[in-house]
């Protein structure tokens, strides 16, 4: 585990207000289209998706506020997009690299909870998950990076 500040990156996103129970109906969805969006309007895709999650506390029918965002380089020409460009913030965070299938997210979850607790540390909030390589065919070769952030 590696605690660490992630500078800001900027994104084109997709924001709503879901929870655990309802987030299946964003999966392979909202990414999909926001990549067809940034190319639509010629941005220039710099690095894989981002789920992030606020005010998440695992519990199925929490209502939390998740952001799936596509980093790209600030436009120098106005977009016509369904979607928004912001800006993630400086995120200081702990995190660990799942390499399999997403039923392991709970174990690293769980892990970094663990080490949160021993370091006596304190969470945003925040928690986000950066997906380096899917591969919905064969899971076991996705590459999954959890950050949960922590106060500084």
């Amino acid at each position: 585990m590696q605690t660490k500040t992630i500078q800001p990156i900027h994104v084109l996103c997709f924001e709503t207000r879901t929870s655990f129970q309802e987030i299946l109906r964003f999966v392979r969805v909202e990414a999909r289209k926001l990549y067809q969006d940034a190319i639509r309007n010629d941005l220039e895709i710099t690095g894989p998706v981002y789920w992030v999650y606020e005010g998440a506390d695992g519990r199925p029918d929490t209502v939390f506020t998740l952001t799936i965002a596509l980093p790209v380089t600030p436009p120098s020409h106005a977009i016509d997009s369904l979607y928004q460009l912001k800006q993630l913030e400086t995120f200081e965070c702990i995190g660990e690299t799942l390499y399999g299938n997403w039923d392991g997210l709970i174990n690293i979850y769980g892990s970094l909870f663990g080490e949160i607790m021993s370091q006596k540390l304190i969470m945003s909030g925040q928690s986000r998950e950066i997906y380096l390589n899917m591969d919905f065919e064969n899971p076991e070769r996705n590459i999954t990076e959890v950050q949960v952030g922590i106060l500084k």
